[in-house]
């Protein structure tokens, strides 16, 4: 409950949490474009007190750190009522064997590429902080053999827009000291996006990110320089963003009139980090609500 990490909510999730009752004017955290920026550590001590208020209500029990296994179903008690189990045990969770369910996953391109870089700096400070998005940037790699001809970039957006080559996205989030990165561009074989696809020299996606970096950081952050560019951790080429969901992630024992749904990264994941990974887990448990009252009223 300590992690650092800091996770930026949605509107669409900010709206859900708000009817669950979360209180984000006392939480640590800011607001900037309508997304709210927090740790998640802080996150989920305030889910945590408020599931504690509901226990005095309803019937609910909170197990963390605890493994999903055979053993565990065993020790259920027994209960006449239908029970629903949700279980976050993350990509590599056991869950499926244990359910005697099919752990496939559907695998979906998101028609993109894309990499990503940490930057940690013990001397910064560790408060939650707004993300910086910067839009069709495109980089000269011609010391590397690779034509770059900027003018004609600028000419062909000027007369046609949709002639011209489009660029990359970047987002600089996390804290201060947690520096994170996600670089990505759409899914077109471009002379730049094959030859950052193909690469072996590991240095020229870290020299992007730096530079990219040093120009869209705030003003009161330093930049990376000599000294410090030992501390950038990145991809070593552009990857190709997939998007991973199981096939299955629900399943009735029908002996324990128990239900057992999978959430979290155990249902979807995103091979690439966006600082926004929260919000897919939200959006499962947005129509648990419904799931929850038809099992329970269910004959």
């Amino acid at each position: 409950l300590a992690r650092p990490q800091q996770i930026a909510l949605d509107p669409r999730s900010v709206t859900f949490l708000l009817a669950l009752g979360v209180d984000f004017d006392n939480m640590e955290g800011c607001w900037h474009n309508e997304h709210f920026f927090t740790k998640i550590g802080i996150f989920q001590e305030h889910l945590l007190s408020i599931l504690e208020q509901k226990k005095q209500d309803m019937d609910i029990h909170i197990h963390l750190g605890t493994k999903f296994t055979e053993d565990y179903l065993k020790k259920i008690p027994a209960s006449d009522l239908p029970r629903v189990i949700v279980v976050c045990d993350g990509s590599c969770g056991e869950s499926s064997s244990v359910l005697g369910i099919t752990s496939d996953y559907i695998v979906e391109s998101c028609n993109a590429y894309g990499a990503n870089a940490a930057l940690e700096r013990e001397d910064q400070r560790q408060v939650p902080t707004p993300e910086i998005r910067g839009h069709d940037l495109h980089f000269d790699l011609s010391a590397y053999g690779v034509e770059f001809a900027p003018t004609a970039v600028k000419e062909a957006q000027h007369l046609q827009p949709s002639a011209a080559k489009p660029g990359f996205h970047l987002k600089i989030y996390g804290t201060f000291r947690n520096r994170y990165m996600g670089l990505a561009c759409p899914g077109l074989d471009t002379k730049v996006v094959k030859f950052l696809r193909h690469t072996p020299n590991s240095s020229i996606m870290k020299n992007i990110f730096h530079q990219s970096f040093n120009a869209y950081k705030t003003d009161i952050e330093p930049r990376i320089n000599d000294l410090t560019v030992h501390l950038l951790q990145c991809s070593r080429r552009l990857f190709e963003i997939m998007l991973s969901h199981r096939r299955v992630t629900a399943a009735y024992i029908e002996g324990d009139n128990v239900v057992v749904t999978i959430e979290g990264e155990a249902a979807r994941v995103l091979n690439f980090d966006t600082g926004c990974g929260v919000n897919f887990g939200l959006k499962g448990l947005e129509s648990l609500e419904e799931f929850i009252y038809r099992m329970a009223t269910a004959v």
